[in-house]
């Protein structure tokens, strides 16, 4: 099994203080290597077990001023019982400390959810559950290349703002070696 270090551990171990400078160095290095800015908006898909909750979740998303203003919902084409939300510029910004918000949502209609979201092009991941407001059972997962670290470090502003942000929602980082193939 690969060794996963925190982020606090991982910033330690090359040699910075402040995970702020990094993300905004790697994301300026992620533009320059790969001659692109992302959105700035990203788009997480909420799991349901119940259809109901999955329309009331919808409906609340896509009536209620409150969130209408925040989110844009739409059902997953391809999966029944799913539903996309985009909106905000990084994953703590659905399921942080800031209200209102999806755990907001969650505990006004007494509706729990499993929460994914998977980074395009870093295929950093994240799944949680939502039960009765609260986050539980998180994880977010950023493996990184020795070649090309800013394929993942680059985006991890989309993860949070800053060391506590992402430390909130468990990040690990993943360091891994690159082989050589001849």
């Amino acid at each position: 099994m690969k060794r996963s270090v925190s982020i606090k551990e991982f910033i330690q171990e090359i040699g910075i203080e402040d995970v702020r400078p990094l993300m905004k160095n790697q994301s300026k290095k992620f533009e320059k290597t790969f001659g692109f800015k992302l959105k700035k908006e990203i788009e997480i898909s909420l799991y349901f077990e119940s259809n109901f909750d999955r329309i009331d979740v919808y409906q609340e998303l896509k009536f209620n001023p409150d969130f209408r203003k925040l989110y844009t919902v739409k059902y997953d084409p391809y999966n029944v019982g799913v539903l996309c939300v985009s909106g905000q510029a990084t994953l703590f910004d659905y399921l942080g400390s800031r209200e209102p918000n999806l755990l907001t949502l969650s505990r006004l209609l007494n509706v729990d959810f499993k929460v994914s979201y998977v980074q395009p092009y870093s295929n950093t991941t994240f799944k949680g559950e939502v039960v009765n407001g609260e986050l539980l059972g998180r994880q977010c997962i950023v493996q990184v290349n020795d070649v090309l670290p800013e394929l993942s470090l680059g985006l991890l502003n989309q993860i949070g703002k800053d060391e506590t942000e992402l430390d909130l929602l468990l990040t690990r980082i993943i360091p891994f070696q690159s082989t050589v193939i001849l």
